[in-house]
């Protein structure tokens, strides 16, 4: 005999909680981890580009420029996550607060505009962390969960 047993919660979204399930997504898909190197590689590039033209010219070189710019795509690749964080809290709280239904056929979430119901079937796998649970589609790999 199987029980139909259904899990009900109120949630109201936060931004970490938004930030750290995006970089949890960002660390186990593909894309995530391809994107993330390159903004590392472009770094690390930048970064050696000032460093033999300081070494090479003195600190009065033109290297300044380059500097300029790869302090800026070091502080874009820090505020990158929570920039969408911050865009889709503002989605969620125009949503409003989230009722939401876990059961056996799947995931059911209510809002004040908004309703949706996802089948298992369509979650390829999850990833947990410490403050956050990621269901992530098929695309991202084959089924764990």
């Amino acid at each position: 005999m199987t029980a139909d047993v259904s899990v009900q919660f109120t949630y109201t979204v936060t931004p970490r909680e938004i930030s750290d399930g995006l970089k949890l997504q960002m660390r186990h898909s593909p894309v995530g981890r391809w994107g993330y190197r390159v903004l590392w590689v472009v770094g690390i590039f930048l970064g050696l580009v000032i460093a033999i033209n300081v070494a090479a010219k003195g600190i009065d070189s033109p290297a300044l420029g380059v500097l300029r710019f790869t302090v800026t795509v070091i502080v874009i690749m820090i505020a990158c996550r929570w920039l969408m964080a911050l865009g889709l809290l503002g989605y969620a709280r125009h949503l409003g607060e989230h009722r939401v239904t876990v059961d056996q056929s799947g995931i059911g979430t209510v809002s004040e505009r908004h309703t949706n119901h996802t089948r298992w079937e369509f979650y390829g796998r999850c990833v947990e962390g410490r403050r956050v649970f990621v269901l992530l589609t098929q695309m991202y790999g084959a089924p764990e969960c």
